[in-house]
């Protein structure tokens, strides 16, 4: 993390042209977007629109079928270890966390 050369800040998440289809137009379709050091960032949308996928994939529980995932420039998927190492997810079931439910 920090600072690029202009003065701009790198980007921590960068999801480019992911792609993960189960079939039946489900999954994530061409999604690209970056987070960069100090925003603030919400990732929203309805139920069935790819959300839980996409950050699976982010996790690197998930290979993509294409495009690419990366935090702190570690490629999601192949230094998967890295980043799982350096991140938490707790996943909500049903708006409660598992073992309270």
């Amino acid at each position: 993390m920090g600072l690029i050369a202009g003065g701009a800040f790198m980007s921590v998440i960068e999801i480019k042209n992911l792609v993960r289809d189960y079939g039946g137009g489900k999954g994530v379709f061409d999604i690209s977007f970056h987070v960069n050091q100090g925003e603030a960032f919400g990732f929203l949308g309805p139920n069935g629109a790819g959300k839980t996928t996409t950050i699976r994939h982010l996790m690197g529980f998930l290979k993509p079928k294409s495009g690419t995932c990366a935090i702190d420039g570690m490629d999601c998927w192949t230094e998967r270890d890295k980043v799982q190492a350096r991140l938490g997810y707790i996943p909500l079931w049903n708006g409660s966390i598992p073992w309270q439910a």
